[in-house]
């Protein structure tokens, strides 16, 4: 059960004897969101799942109603959670996503005056290596087909002048490719970012022409590297292309801040 007591005996233990140490002790509600969120990370509670009735929770966590209702803020905020009021309301469970990493990363980097250009070079240091590490696994050539076969219905099914979809949906497969988590999370939060920094801005035709010239030969390239194994190849001419598109896009942004706001 999480109370109020709960929180002082944290507080008391961190206490050393002649000296005063100052701590926040944390809020009801804080207490609450955190555990609420542990059950939701770990497990749990999955995507969808209803929380108990606002009356069960108050009687579980011996808890007034706005001591709840300030915890459901929290995990709102979160994105962990989503309330809707009414007869049929009540909190149900979201996973955490990249999205909602994105979003809040996006206005940190807005705030201190990132540029697309800044934002373009982490991409390069990012997911260049990726190239490497999917040309070095056991079973590179099924991996290697899977990339080609994306690119051939992509071609089939899209207009071939979507540049930005033929960029980051081929990227973004590469590097799934590597089944790295924490890779394919932060690329995803990166291309989020870059994406609505991009929304505001058009690529002049000549300039979006070549990108995709440059895009189609290096990706088949890049495959041909990946199926032989030379992993250092891959990712040589994998870093070039991006930073060859940074560049690109830069000049075509004419170097502005970002701006995720819309």
């Amino acid at each position: 059960m999480v109370t109020a007591r709960h929180a002082y005996t944290q507080r008391m233990s961190v206490s050393k004897p002649g000296r005063e140490v100052h701590i926040r002790v944390p809020k009801t509600a804080e207490l609450v969101a955190r555990h609420l969120r542990k059950q939701i990370v770990r497990g749990e509670l999955v995507e969808g799942d209803a929380l108990p009735s606002e009356t069960a929770l108050m009687e579980t966590f011996s808890i007034s109603r706005p001591t709840l209702r300030e915890a459901f803020r929290i995990l709102e905020s979160e994105g962990l959670i989503v309330v809707r009021r009414g007869a049929h309301g009540g909190a149900r469970v979201q996973v955490p996503s990249s999205e909602v990493a994105a979003g809040y990363t996006g206005l940190v980097l807005q705030h201190r005056g990132t540029t697309l250009a800044d934002v373009f070079a982490a991409r390069v240091i990012v997911e260049a290596p990726a190239a490497a590490m999917v040309a070095r696994m056991p079973d590179r050539a099924k991996r290697a087909k899977r990339l080609t076969e994306w690119l051939e219905e992509f071609e089939a099914a899209h207009d071939p002048s979507d540049y930005t979809a033929h960029f980051h949906g081929f990227n973004r497969l590469l590097v799934e490719l590597t089944e790295n988590e924490t890779l394919m999370l932060l690329t995803s939060m990166l291309e989020t970012i870059s994406d609505a920094a991009s929304t505001a801005h058009t690529i002049e035709p000549e300039v979006e022409s070549r990108l995709i010239k440059r895009a189609s030969k290096t990706r088949h390239t890049l495959i041909e590297h990946i199926a032989k194994g030379e992993a250092d190849e891959a990712e040589d001419l994998f870093r070039r292309h991006l930073a060859e598109a940074g560049v690109m896009l830069q000049a075509a942004q004419g170097g502005r801040v970002i701006d995720v706001l819309g």
